[in-house]
């Protein structure tokens, strides 16, 4: 069974945390805790594709130079 207990965990940015779930080259599922207020550094993903579930709070996210509130 594979959980955030058993995963492969690291810190990221202001103390925010992920657990790599499933790390393998051609596949990554990465489970994630942003606390309130944090954020990412922006960047550009040539050839990856990404889902956010959101479990709580909202996340702002910018898709071609617009920005989409996610909740």
């Amino acid at each position: 069974m594979i959980s955030k207990e058993t995963s492969e965990h690291y810190v990221w940015g202001n103390n925010c945390h992920g657990w790599h779930l499933v790390k393998q080259p051609d596949l990554s599922v990465i489970q994630e805790l942003m606390p309130p207020g944090t954020f990412e550094v922006k960047h550009y993903h040539q050839r990856t594709h990404q889902f956010f579930f959101i479990l709580s709070g909202k996340a702002t996210l910018e898709i071609d130079g617009s920005r989409q509130v996610v909740f």
